[in-house]
Order: C-alpha cells, then structure tokens, then sequence
C-alpha cells in the first residue's frame, strides 16, 4: 500500500495552541456572572444520615443556593443505575455527594461547605472484597438484584456481576496433569492522576437549554448520564468538550459536571466546578485492586493444557464500568496463550471502599502482573527458559481464543522473538555495584480494540480546504488531531495543513461512544475514512463535468483532479467549490461505522460476559532488565524494551508517545504508585504522598512497531493507547524474580516486599 499522509510522522493539528498556553481548558471558561461549585462529601464509608443541617451555609453572605436531599433527580450509572445524585438516608463510601453550593468566590463556597453539619450513625462495613463474598458480610446495596441493569448480568449478595467461563473440561485435564501449578496474586489500586483535574462550566443559553463545558473524554456518554441523573430529555443538553488535560479513564464519567448543571439550573447563572487535587483522588475511579488465583495444567512436552482461575476485583461501593470489565479479566486469564481447557470465574464486588473504574487498559496490568508471573512460575517448575515455554504455547495465527474466536493477523511471536533480542534475553546481566544483582524479565500479552459506533462529515469550503466534524475526543494522544485528520488528508489528496477539525461538541458533530478502549483511531478513523471518500466522489462527479471526462478516469492530488496520464487537464477543489453557495451544491461527505464483536462460541463458553471476544486483537511484549539492592530491596529498572502490534502506524510518532507513556504508567505501577485505603479512607490523596514516577525512575525506553494489519482497521489500523501500561508489570515482576531467585506475589514491589521475598518473608 502507498500513502502519502498516513503512516507519516506529522505534526498534530492542535500543537501550536498548546505549546503556546492558547488552548482553552475548561477551567479557563469564565462566562460573566459565574459562580463557583463545591461538593460536600461524606467523611466516613458506611453509615446512616440522621441529619445534614444547611442552614448556617444558607445564610453565610455571598452564597446562592445550597441543594442537598431529593429532588427531581434520578438513579443514574454506567451499566448498573445505582448511583444517585446526593445520599438521602445512607452512605456507602467516603466521598459520596451530601450537598453542592454555589457561591461567588471559591473561598465562599469553600466556608460554606465547612458549615454543614452532618450526623452520622454508623454501619456495619466490609473493605474487604474477598471477605465480601462471605455469607454473612454486611450488604453494601440491599438487593442487588433489584438495581436496574442489563438482565443477563450475574448477580447476588454482594457481587455486582460475575462471568464464567468454561471451555473443554479442564476438572479432567488437572486430573491426568503431568505437571500442575499454583499462584495466588493480589494487587493494589492506582489514581489516573491527569494534569488537569476534573473541571466543567454549566450555564444555560438564550433558550433555556442546559450547556456544559467539560473536561471529559465523553461528551456523549455524559449527556447520556446527565440525561439519566436530571430526568432532562437529551435534546436539552449540549456538551461541549474543552482541550482535555489528560483523562487515563477518569473522565469517562459524569462527575462535577452533574453538580455545575444543577446548580446553574438552580440560580440561573453560569457555575464553573474545578476539582482540587485532593478532591480528584478522593471522588475518583481509579484502578481496580484485585485477586488473582491460578491453577495450570501443563502436559509432558511444556504444553499448558489446562488452566482453572479466579479473578476477585473490588468494584467499590458503586459498579461504575466494573460489570463490563470482569468480562475482560476473564478474557485475559489465559494470556496470549492457547489453552485448551478452561475454568475461569471472575467477580465483580462491592464493597464500602470507594468506587474503582477504568484506567487506561482496565484489569491488564493487575492480569499481566499474575499470569505473566504464573508463566515463569511454570518455566521454574518445568525447568525451561521462560521465553521457550511462552513461544511453544503463545496464540498462532489461526489459533483460537478464549472464548473460542479464530484469531488472525497474529504477531504474537514476532513480538516475542523483537523483545527478547532487543534486551538480550540470553545474556545474564552483571551487576556494577556490591550486593546488587540484576535480572532480566519477558511479559507478552494481547488486548482489544473497543467497539462502539463512530460518525463523522467531511465538508468542502469554497478554497478547497476540508473541515472534519467528529465526536470523537481528542485527550492529547493525537488521535483525532494527527490521525483523524491524516486520514482525511490522504483520502482526499490534499496536504495535512488544509484539514481543518471540528470535534467534541454534542450538537455540533456526530455521535461517537468515547476516547475509551483504544477505540479512536480504529473506529472513527473508519467513519472519517468514508466520510472523506464520500466527499471525494462528490468531487469527482462535479469535476467530470468540467473536465468532459468519465469518473473512472479520474484521480485526486495534491488539492487537484486530474484526467490520468493527462496531466495538464485538471482542475482545483476551488475551483469546484467556489460558486457553491449559488451555483453548485454543497460538498459534505458522510460517513459511519459500528464495530461488532468477532464470531465466537461465548454464548456456549461465557455466561455474564458483556465482553464475548477481543475485536481486532493486538499482540505485545515488553522486556525489561532490573537492577536489585539485596539490601534494601530497592528496584530500579535500567533498561527497558516496548514492542507493540500497531496494526498499521497511522502516525508513527504518535504511536510511539503512548509506548513511551503507556510504560512510564506501568513501571509506576509496578514500582511507585499505590493508593493507600484503610478503613475505606484514602490517605495519600495527593501528589506529595501519591508516588508518580519521576525521571529518576524511568529508563531510557525503546520501541519497536510491529505491523500486523487488522482486517477491518483503516489501512489495517487497531488500537494503541492502552496495552503499552498493560504489560510492564509482568516483565519488572519478572526481572525482580530472576534478579533476587525467588517470585514476588504481591504489587506494588515496594523495597519492603522485595526485601520480604528476598528472606523468605510473607508479603504483606
């Protein structure tokens, strides 16, 4: 295939406004007369309101309106409706919406809210997930199976969904096993962290309709919930999304824009509610902590045959996306790896922590961390290099999946053999300083592109420059202002600077379901793909007149149609489109895709799954080499080796800056990041106690492109954002393993728990 724009390393539409601080965030949105937004929230996990008292916020000068109680608001959430706007009688985690107050200046609000009383009687509560399961643990919702959701989820107790999934009998495969093997892993939870905090401006317009400036990855999604929570009909809300500062799956959600907008219906005034860092950790969805068991069955040839498992992840007090991401964890039991018999269960639970939720490839890391592990744990066992073991049962092309989908394109092994040569996998590393060793660790892993439907329009202006409306969300990977416009750019012949893009706007571009899932690229570069083409025959229908020729014989370049192998009879895009307001048609090109799921045989494997296979899977391995202080157990990571399937680089710098973040978001996990949660109460709600990596502790990273092309991708594209943090946890658990002699069971590999293994110690 010959390109000319895409799989080019060209320059994002929308650097120049950021390098320069012209972009507008939606904290920067000032209409005149706004007020200012502030939330109380409760202070402990599980208790009874006997009483909120306003009345002194009421009356503090210069605030307008304190809500709290019912009101004509609805449940609302993601899959399951069991969210509300403000607690009335109960709370079930910290940080849940007691109040909103608008004021005229933040410090206003902020006084106000510390006038609120609240009393409490406290509950009995469960932090635990796995105690959770338990028959007689406190019920964080009294009946689950009464919230309103999807009718095929599995739920009880306190499980918001499980999934199984069964395939072959692996009861019979353990049984005649020659070899079998044992792991337990349990992992922590992570905060998204973006630069910017959780912002949105609401304000009504000359009409009465809701409009909301936000810092959202989702303007759709969160129409869709404000729509749900207000009881206000879709066709009076507006979204508008402003530059986004980073999402990372934190602003999937509707959060402070559900309070600004009540707020601004409330007084009539404009209401901007910026999250301060602590409230942004405190009123979060951050990484799911979870528990992962595994049992393989391996024959006498190093054939894992057999693998039962399961997956406990705390979904916190409220489900958020956790119903949806159980089916992905339990997909991602097995690894890339092609395991005939299979025994998997995976719970979804609540619990009085607060609510976990998507984070850039959800449940990868914590499934990467422990079945990678488990992987060297059966290399160990099986006394066989761990790179062997993986490419002797690592997915083939025409292999099958999970959940029993025939799988193709696979560039499972390429990725493999890449890494492992890159890092020097058969070179045992030397350590240059006393009592340090050093170890070297593979993790490989295959991950999915998100469906969801996508739209997009192209339209022609009179000087033969095309503006893009998309839904799409730009969040800083460069997705829509590098490779949306790309594709626009070459489909119509015309140079990357004469794209114009308009995105973002729920009335004023097509629907699109997020900047979610590595789904971007894939889904609306699909629907920009035909928008362009659609344009460009319109093009071409009116250039055939002008050119007294067939529109076969007719090709695009460089802005121009040209007659083949004529070059002198053309003509120009503005020449086409420059009497359309009066003498000629408009030219807006159309287009849209929905992606499906792949055929496979869930509906006889999988039971609860919303997720029945991995569309457009793509295949990845990282490979790192540690340096351990067998003192102090302290881990630093030296070098370090990102080979990532692209299907196609639309833009391969691009590509390559979220192989580069993807991994500096792994390593954190890995090594520095963990939220602290005792008795459901975060205590590291900031950046001075929360440990993101600094460039202290991150290597110098090299990646590598594999390009296994997708059957239905644009130009064989498939997803990128997420599988770069997926994997790295694996390969450090690895490295550190391989450095010290002994595995580690428990992330993050703080020193003190690699000190712990180091002596035998249990973790903790």
């Amino acid at each position: 295939m010959t390109t000319t724009t895409v799989g080019t390393r060209a320059r994002r539409l929308d650097v120049d406004g950021k390098v320069t601080g012209h972009a507008r965030y939606a904290s920067d949105y000032a209409p005149a007369g706004m007020l200012h937004g502030k939330i109380v929230r409760s202070d402990r996990p599980a208790a009874r309101i006997v009483s909120i008292d306003t009345s002194a916020a009421e009356e503090l000068p210069g605030v307008w309106v304190v809500l709290s109680g019912e009101g004509p608001w609805l449940p609302f959430g993601e899959i399951l409706k069991d969210q509300v706007v403000f607690s009335l009688d109960r709370v079930r985690c910290a940080g849940e919406p007691l109040a909103a107050i608008a004021a005229e200046t933040p410090e206003i609000a902020e006084l106000a809210a510390q006038l609120i009383e609240v009393e409490y009687e406290d509950l009995p509560s469960v932090f635990d997930p796995l105690e959770a399961l338990e028959p007689d643990a406190p019920l964080v919702h009294d009946d689950v199976t009464s919230i309103p959701g999807p009718p095929d989820l599995i739920r009880e107790g306190n499980i918001c969904a499980k999934v199984t999934l069964k395939r072959g009998n692996a009861g019979a495969a353990l049984a005649g096993a020659h070899r079998i093997v044992e792991g337990s892993y349990a992992t922590h939870s992570v905060h998204q962290t973006p630069m910017e905090t959780r912002a949105a401006v609401a304000e009504l317009d000359d009409v009465g309709r809701l409009v909301v400036h936000a810092s959202t990855q989702h303007p759709f999604g969160v129409r869709q919930q404000l729509s749900e929570a207000l009881g206000i009909g879709h066709g009076d809300i507006r979204v508008i999304t402003e530059t986004v500062g980073g999402g990372f799956g934190s602003k999937l959600e509707a959060a402070v824009e559900i309070y600004a907008a009540l707020l601004t219906r409330a007084t009539g005034q404009p209401v901007r509610m910026v999250n301060t860092r602590e409230e942004d950790f405190l009123s979060g969805v951050p990484r799911h902590p979870m528990t992962v068991e595994l049992q393989s069955a391996v024959d006498a040839g190093g054939r894992i045959i057999a693998r039962k498992g399961r997956i406990v992840m705390d979904s916190g007090a409220y489900a958020i996306g956790s119903p949806l991401l159980v089916g992905a964890a339990a997909m991602l039991a097995t690894g890339p790896y092609d395991i005939e018999h299979l025994d998997i269960d995976a719970y979804a639970v609540y619990t009085n922590n607060p609510p976990f939720g998507a984070y850039r490839g959800p449940t990868g890391p914590q499934m990467s961390f422990a079945v990678e592990s488990h992987t060297d744990a059966i290399a160990r066992e099986l006394g066989v290099d761990p790179l062997s073991l993986r490419l002797l049962n690592v997915f083939k092309e025409g292999g099958v999946g999970p959940s029993g989908q025939v799988l193709t394109n696979v560039g499972m092994t390429e990725a493999l053999t890449r890494a492992a040569e890159a890092i020097g996998y058969t070179e045992r590393p030397q350590p240059v300083e006393p009592n340090h060793r050093r170890g070297k660790g593979l993790s490989a892993c295959w991950w999915l592109t998100t469906a969801g439907s996508s739209g997009c329009t192209v339209q022609m202006n009179e000087d033969g420059t095309a503006v893009v409306h998309t839904g799409a969300t730009e969040i800083g990977t460069g997705s829509v202002m590098a490779g949306v416009a790309q594709v626009v750019a070459e489909e119509l012949g015309i140079p990357l600077d004469q794209v114009k893009v308009k995105w973002g706007d729920t009335d004023g571009t097509p629907m699109d379901a997020g900047a979610q899932g590595s789904r971007t690229m894939y889904n609306m570069g699909n629907a920009a793909m035909q928008a362009a083409q659609d344009a460009r025959q319109q093009l071409l229908q009116k250039a055939a007149d002008v050119l007294e020729a067939a529109e076969a014989d007719l090709e695009v370049d460089g802005g121009r149609v040209y007659v083949k192998g004529v070059p002198g009879r053309s003509v120009s895009y503005a020449d086409l489109m420059a009497w359309q307001m009066w003498a000629t048609t408009p030219v807006i090109g159309h287009g849209t895709f929905l992606t499906t799921f792949p055929p496979s045989e869930a509906a006889a494997t999988m039971n609860g799954s919303m997720i029945p296979a991995f569309n457009a899977p793509s295949y990845h391995c990282h490979a790192a080499e540690v340096d351990v202080d067998m003192e102090t157990g302290i881990v630093r990571v030296i070098d370090y080796v990102v080979v990532q399937d692209a299907g196609f680089a639309i833009n391969p710098l691009y590509v390559e800056g979220q192989m580069h973040g993807g991994a500096v978001q792994g390593i954190g996990w890995s090594l520095t990041e963990e939220l602290q949660i005792e008795g459901g109460i975060i205590q590291n709600p900031n950046l001075a106690l929360y440990k993101i990596p600094t460039t202290l502790e991150v290597p110098q990273i090299r990646t590598e492109i594999l390009e296994f092309a997708s059957a239905d991708g644009p130009y064989g594209a498939k997803g990128v954002g997420e599988p770069p943090v997926i994997v790295p946890p694996g390969a450090i658990a690895n490295a550190i393993a391989d450095a010290i002699g002994k595995p580690i069971h428990q992330a993050p590999f703080t020193p003190e728990r690699v000190f712990r293994a180091i002596h035998g110690e249990p973790d903790t």
